[in-house]
């Protein structure tokens, strides 16, 4: 027959039934509690006494020092500074130096590095050629007055003179000639392609103006290369004689 470790008599603990009424069952709602039954002492054990209270360093473990800190002294280490004088004290009189200040004063001046002074920014507004037309331009346009005379010049003989015209009115151009033309002519044709260049970024020619201008140079570069590749053709150029 199974019979189970409990005790059967044992009352019920923590239960809730049959507390209301005046008649219990034995061991309803009460709870049987043992000392140390859970965690902890017994209720009103731990209660401290106020004479043996917690004091600082009671719980540290000191650790002895190497040095003895009692025969350590900070003199051998720390130079002091003097001593104020005493009342007593008074200072000597009579002291004298041999130093000579004028010449210790005149070396100095001599060995001393002399100090840049500030210089200040030129002013452009006061030069003697200031808003003026500066003389190269000038010649410059001087020179470009008497390549474009020689260009026409050359451009209406080409185009108003028949064979028989060219034997009787006209020279034959001289090589060193020739090749100074040549040569007006290339520096005209890079002036013009240097304009052109400054304007060939722009993919957008929103006005009049800029299509013509382009177009303009454009007609002006291959009129120039057009001029130079007959000039450098291998063959006779006669000018015209208006004479």
């Amino acid at each position: 027959m199974y019979r189970s470790k409990h005790d059967p008599k044992t009352p019920v603990t923590g239960s809730t039934f049959g507390i209301h009424g005046t008649t219990q069952l034995l061991g309803a709602g009460a709870i049987k509690k043992k000392d140390t039954a859970t965690f902890g002492k017994p209720l009103n054990s731990q209660v401290a006494d106020p004479a043996e209270f917690l004091r600082g360093g009671q719980k540290v473990q000191r650790v002895p020092a190497r040095v003895d800190v009692t025969k350590f002294s900070f003199d051998s280490v720390v130079d002091k500074k003097s001593a104020v004088p005493r009342r007593t004290e008074k200072p000597v009189m009579g002291l004298k130096t041999s130093k000579n200040f004028i010449t210790a004063n005149a070396v100095e001046a001599i060995l001393q590095v002399p100090t840049v002074k500030y210089t200040a920014e030129p002013d452009y507004l006061k030069k003697a050629d200031y808003a003026q037309v500066p003389a190269y331009l000038g010649q410059v346009k001087e020179e470009i007055r008497r390549e474009n005379e020689m260009i026409d010049a050359y451009v209406k003989e080409q185009m108003g003179l028949n064979t028989e015209e060219k034997e009787d009115l006209s020279e034959l151009l001289a090589d060193d000639e020739r090749s100074r033309l040549i040569s007006a002519l290339k520096r005209k044709w890079d002036a013009v392609n240097a304009k052109y260049q400054k304007m060939t970024h722009n993919v957008n020619l929103d006005t009049v103006g800029k299509v013509k201008r382009k177009e303009s140079m454009e007609k002006e570069l291959k009129q120039l290369e057009a001029d130079i590749g007959k000039l450098e053709k291998p063959q006779p150029i006669y000018i015209k004689n208006d004479y």
